[in-house]
Order: structure tokens, then sequence, then C-alpha cells
């Protein structure tokens, strides 16, 4: 079968998920475990648009009543049927490879006492029948024949016979196994093993013998087999062949499968007359929530829409036999084993970089800028989720360290399927996402700098607002290097539980072994705090980079205050930057090995500016006007120019 796999192409209204499938089919009928099929509910379908004759049905998943159904459609989006009508959540059907069954995901209750399997239905929705013994099973794939279904459960994967439901254990192994794809001969199974927090693609005969290894470095979002037998992939390939990539199954002959008007070739939706075109779920309407469509060069307006519900209308799949030339090779297709490198001239035409979150004037500024400057088609979405179900070929996402808790599971949907995530501002520590922030390093520099000046011993007090684990383990990671520093934390979030300038004067007075205090917010009111002539003693702070503050602390230095203070000058140009990064990367250059903080990381490398009282007189003179202001007063670094950013993050 052909579906579940993501392939991004661009076009003038907006970026979609390519989705386009086949199955198969069991060659005995499975006993039922509820003989009385469901009634079928006719959804709203639009009117059918003058097409060539398509010879299969579609099913699809959909949320229009409420939870996740499967319905099934006509080729031209009439017919459109309830199949499960189950107040479960029923999804990620696959017909089997003669149309007579459907297989399906669902949660549903069942005789386990619930948990998620995979069940098999008639095409009508009647005789349901569980298939799978295992909880948490996914991913169905039919063999050709019919008689299997491959799946992923508890982390391995997993053949049931479909004439008795006896299943086997193919892989048994404590990696996480995943997303199996039984091969058009039905003698191989492709599936998905992460190694190392990165997945790579492995082959294996249907026993679960003859292991071959497919892809060797980088990271695989999913595969799937072409019709010719070959492996499509979404695969960051180390020597920037390709990331839509097609290879045999010995991991040998390497190309790029191209975009929109080549995927196709290679895995397509059959008309009656045997052209191929694509089968997609997206937001084609521009309506806030995806339908299904096909979309091929045949068509008068490139797409040819099948639904138009109020919900999402998603993962749709055709049966495997529905098309003729079953197993001829794709033809306009690059030769066997040739390399085809990105080419950023002819792919500025072609790239949709969508972005979201918090965005100022300014960022969005250098966004508009930025996408202008390349030419390239750039989308705002409400969220990262609603930009990767657009199909956009990369996120860019204005973020804080907050955002980056609250969208975690969104990120993680990103990775998984293969589409890079630019974050702006704030880190994330997922592999697959790249961070362009200098607050990490900020942080360290400053705890560094304060414990070095306390002699690497002594009292340290810290602010925490709002107990953020990531600042925490930022923190911590610091002070594993000093033994002898006393951290005392202090209690603080966003709910009125803070702290005055008064707190923190009788804080250092009345504990004269406090040598430095620091916080995440309310800075000003620690610098004021030291600064009270009641306090005679020198306190270890970092100070905010605003000329403002700047130019008082010069001032409170001048007049004997006793302060000592640290202040950095973050990166102002994320948002341009961000976008050029996107759009250097999606054109198949490598980062620099330097060009992260650290190695192995994911967070590209600015030059931060340092400011301490050594410096200070230097910088409160024709310095400050070099920098930009940002938000709330803040200097800034200035946006780098295209050369700059290449050269500094990325190889020639």
């Amino acid at each position: 079968m052909m579906k579940r796999i993501f392939l991004y192409f661009s076009l003038l209204t907006a970026g979609l998920i390519l989705l386009c499938g086949c199955a198969g089919a069991p060659s005995t009928t499975p006993v039922a475990e509820n003989p009385t099929a469901p009634a079928a509910t006719a959804a709203p379908s639009p009117a059918p648009t003058e097409a060539p004759v398509f010879p299969c049905d579609i099913t699809f998943e959909s949320d229009r009543d409420g939870n996740l159904e499967v319905y099934k459609m006509a080729p031209d989006g009439s017919g459109q049927v309830n199949l499960t009508n189950d107040p479960a959540q029923d999804f990620d059907p696959v017909w089997s490879p003669d149309g007579a069954f459907i297989a399906f995901v669902s949660d549903r209750a069942n005789d386990t006492e619930g948990g998620q399997y995979i069940y098999t239905m008639l095409a009508d929705g009647g005789e349901v029948t569980r298939v799978s013994d295992q909880n948490d099973s996914q991913f169905p794939d039919w063999s050709p024949t019919g008689g299997h279904i491959a799946y992923n459960a508890l982390g391995d994967i997993f053949v049931v016979n479909i004439s008795d439901l006896t299943g086997v254990n193919l892989t048994n192994s404590p990696e996480l196994d995943e997303q199996p794809k039984i091969s058009p001969d039905g003698q191989r199974i492709a599936w998905l093993k992460t190694e190392d927090n990165t997945r790579q693609l492995f082959v294996m005969d249907l026993d679960g013998g003859n292991i071959t290894r497919v892809t060797n470095g980088g990271h695989v979002s999913d595969a799937e087999w072409t019709i010719d037998g070959r492996l499509f992939t979404h695969w960051e390939q180390p020597e920037g062949i390709c990331f839509n990539c097609v290879v045999k199954a010995d991991g040998s002959a390497v190309i790029d499968a191209g975009g929109k008007g080549t995927i196709q070739e290679f895995l397509p939706f059959w008309t009656a007359d045997g052209a191929r075109v694509e089968l997609i779920a997206g937001d084609v309407r521009g309506a806030g929530n995806d339908d299904i469509s096909l979309v091929g060069e045949i068509f008068p307006d490139i797409f040819m829409p099948l639904t138009d519900s109020p919900g999402n209308d998603r993962n749709p799949d055709a049966a495997f036999r529905c098309g003729p030339e079953r197993g001829s090779v794709p033809q306009d297709t690059p030769a066997a084993g040739e390399a085809v490198k990105p080419d950023s001239a002819q792919s500025d035409h072609t790239l949709v970089i969508g972005y979201t979150g918090s965005l100022n004037p300014a960022s969005q500024f250098g966004i508009d800028k930025a996408c202008s400057e390349l030419e390239v088609t750039c989308v705002k979405g409400e969220s990262i989720t609603s930009l990767a179900d657009q199909g956009v070929d990369a996120i860019v996402n204005a973020s804080n360290r907050w955002d980056v808790m609250g969208t975690f599971p969104q990120q993680q949907d990103m990775v998984s399927r293969g589409i890079p995530l630019f974050m702006l501002n704030a880190e994330s520590s997922l592999e697959g996402v790249y961070n362009l922030s200098a607050e990490q390093e900020i942080i360290t520099t400053t705890l560094t700098w304060m414990f070095k000046e306390m002699g690497d011993q002594g009292k340290f007090v810290y602010y925490n607002f709002g107990n953020s684990d990531y600042i925490q383990q930022t923190l911590e990671a610091v002070l594993k290097g000093y033994p002898a520093i006393s951290p005392i934390s202090k209690q603080a979030d966003y709910n009125g539980n803070s702290f005055t300038q008064q707190d923190i004067l009788d804080l250092i007075t009345s504990d004269p072994e406090v040598e430095a205090v620091w916080s995440t917010e309310q800075m000003n009111d620690i610098f004021w705090a030291i600064n009270d002539r009641s306090n005679s003693r020198t306190v270890l702070t970092e100070c905010m980079a605003r000329k403002d503050e700047l130019i008082s602390w010069k001032n409170e230095i001048d007049t004997g205050a006793p302060i000592r203070c640290i202040a950095q000058i973050r990166p102002g140009g994320t948002a341009y930057e961000g976008v050029y990064v996107a759009y250097y990367y999606l054109n198949g250059l490598k980062f620099k090995p330097d060009a992260f903080t650290r190695e192995g990381g994911n967070t590209l490398r600015y030059d931060i500016p340092v400011i301490t009282n050594e410096t200070l007189p230097e910088w409160i003179g024709s310095k400050l006007d070099s920098y930009q202001t940002g938000e709330n007063g803040f200097l800034e670094l200035p946006a780098m120019t295209p050369e700059e950013i290449k050269s500094r993050w990325f190889e020639e």
C-alpha cells in the first residue's frame, strides 16, 4: 500500500500534505466480532467535479461528527458514508488490495476492556473484527495477497495471519520498531528502528529474517514501497542528495524523488485509463480544516476537491489493485544511482516556509523581508500543527521557554513527520528542531561569571519565576562545576508571589554571606536594591542590556556604589535569520560542525557581546549606538546578512 507518508510540495495557494495510498485484502473472511454493521450515515459531499474516470473508492478518517470515524466515498467525492459510526476513535483506514475489506485502528470497547487495537471490517462497515492482540497497536498494512496485516505495537513489529488470526512478533528488540510496510511482492517488510534518538530504515523478510539496513546516518521520518519495489522515504540524507528520497531496498542507488508532479510517478492514484495523480489531504480551500483532494495536471484547476466538511478529513487510501500497469517502472525519473542535489535557483519557486508564534512588528518585518528577498512563499499559521497540516516544507516558530514546554507534543509530531522546525528566541532539546537563540548561552555565561567572581564558593540566591524546568536544569548544569557554591532558591511566580526592592535589600543586609543574587525577572529591583545607600558591600548580579540601565550602572559605579554586574546583548534578527536558515537547510546546505553551541547540540551559536564593570566605560561611548533597540528598550544584535548567515553556520 501507499499511504501515511508525508510528501511536501508548494503551490501558489498553499503547501499540502500528500497521502497517496494503496493496501491489501484478506484471502478469507475474518470471524466477525460484531456481525451487525453500524448504520451508515451519509455525509455532505461536494458537487462532483468533471474529471477522468477513477476505478477506486477512497477511504479516509474524519472528525466531522465530533470524534474520529472511518468514511468511504466514491472517487469523485460523492456518496460519503460513515462506516464505523462508533463513539470511540476510529482512524488510519487502509483498503485490502481487492477493495473488499478495510483495516483500521480503534480504541473502542472490546473483550479486553478497551485499548487501541487493529480491526478489519467489510467495505460496507459490517463484520467488525479485532485482529491484533496487543494494546497500543497502530500503523496497519496489508500484504498484496491480502493474507496478512503488519502493524506495530509496544515497540515491536507484528504480522497477523488473517485466515486464523495467529500473530508473530518479528522484531522483539529493545529498540523502538514501528511503521511496517509490506513490499509489493509480499516477501519483505520495511520498517523504522530508533537508534541513538534517530530513526533508520531497515528491511527484513516476511518471517523476520535476512535483516538489511537501508539508511545509515541522518534521520528517517517515514517510508513506503514504490510501485516498482524501491523505497520512498523522507530522509535527512547525510550527503545532501535528497530529502524526498527513493532508494533500493539494499540501500543503494539513492535518488531525489523531486516534488509535486514527480511523486505521483512513485506513489500514484490511478485513473481508469492509466494516468497518475496524487491523492492528498490538506487545507486546499484555506478554511482552516483539511479536506481530501486529487492533484494533477490533468485537472483544469490542478485540484479536484473531494470533500468539504466542517471537520478535518485526512489519511485517504485507495485499494492497491485499482490501477493498471502494476509493477511498471516510473517514467521520466532520474536514472538509478543518479544523485540529484537541491538547486537553490530552481527551489526558490517551490518552497513553502510556514511561520507562527508571538511575533512583534519587528519580527514580522524580518520574516516579510527575508521571504521577499528569497522569493519564497511564506504562510502564517495559528500553530505549528496547523502549518504542518498544510504541508509546508519548514516551520519558523517565534517562541519562549513557556511556549517550548506547551508545544512539545507538536514539536514531536513535526520531528516524526520530518518537517524541520526552527525555534526563535527559545530552545528545544528535540533532535530535528533547530534553535536560533542565545538564552542558554547567556544564562550559562552569567552564572559562570558570578561563581568565578565569588571565588568558586559562597552563597548564591536565585529566583526562578514559575519554576521553569529549563532554567533549573541549566542552573544545575553550571553548578556541577562549582561544588562549593551554596545555591538558595527563593520562590517566585506570576501570581503575586514575587519580591520587592525592599525584600532584596533586607536579604543582602541581613545575611552578609550572600554574595550574588540572580533572577529571571525583575532584575531592575535587584539592581536598585544593591545600589541602595544602606547597603555597603559588593553584591554580584545581572544587569539589563538597556541603554538607560547601562548609563545608570556607570553612574552608580562613579559614585562608589558596591555593585559588580554583567550584561549581555541578545540577538535581534532571529526572525529574518530563521527564514534564511530554513531556506539554506531546505536547499541541502549542511551545518558546520562548530555551528552549534556544543558538539551534538541543536542551538546555533551567536557571538554575544559581554559587558562587565571593566568594559562598561567603553560601551557608554559610541558602542551603544552601534546596536539596535528592541522590545522594552533592550539593545539587540542586528540581523546578519544572508552572506554572514551562510558563512557562519553552513558549509560551502
